[in-house]
């Protein structure tokens, strides 16, 4: 083949290939440092990691995380204060001697999300468990942070009106 073919493995192409790989590599990193900063101003574009989606219950925070084709000796979760990170290593495609890799739009490599949590939670409580590419994680909120009921009483008389 020749260099001007862009199926071949010219020396062209190798660079490009080089600066792509060298480009998203910053780009990554920038975005993992950056995402508490955005997520705090409530501000995201291109997400460095799988989507989440985070529901708070009366006495846990549920988090759904889309993680396909990752099993979960491949997932790591840890809580720090009320920091929630999942990170993990989407494996690459392996191609056979005889296979070109086309087109590749499916994210591989290590990954890390890191979202605060709505509330002060135990994290000796955490569970996790990925059933069919859906990692979810339960952590229960600290006895403070749970919420309660406060019943109101029917009182007998009204209470006196202060005078001024």
């Amino acid at each position: 083949m020749s260099a001007e073919n862009p199926g071949s493995d010219g020396p062209l192409r190798n660079s490009a290939e080089r600066l792509r790989e060298e480009l998203d590599r910053w780009l990554d990193v920038a975005w993992v440092q950056g995402e508490r900063a955005m997520d705090a101003m409530g501000i995201r574009g291109r997400m460095s990691g799988p989507a989440m989606d985070v529901m708070e219950r009366p006495d846990a925070i549920m988090i759904f995380v889309d993680v396909p084709g990752i099993s979960s000796e491949q997932l790591d979760v840890t809580v720090s204060g009320n920091l929630l990170t999942v990170s993990g290593i989407h494996a690459a495609p392996i191609l056979a001697s005889d296979e070109v890799l086309v087109r590749q739009e499916r994210p591989h490599g290590n990954f890390k999300r890191s979202i605060p949590l709505p509330a002060t939670v135990d994290p000796e409580s955490i569970t996790a468990e990925c059933t069919l590419g859906v990692l979810r994680i339960r952590v229960a909120k600290t006895e403070r942070e749970k919420s309660r009921r406060v019943p109101v009483r029917t009182g007998e008389s009204p209470p006196p009106v202060p005078t001024v």
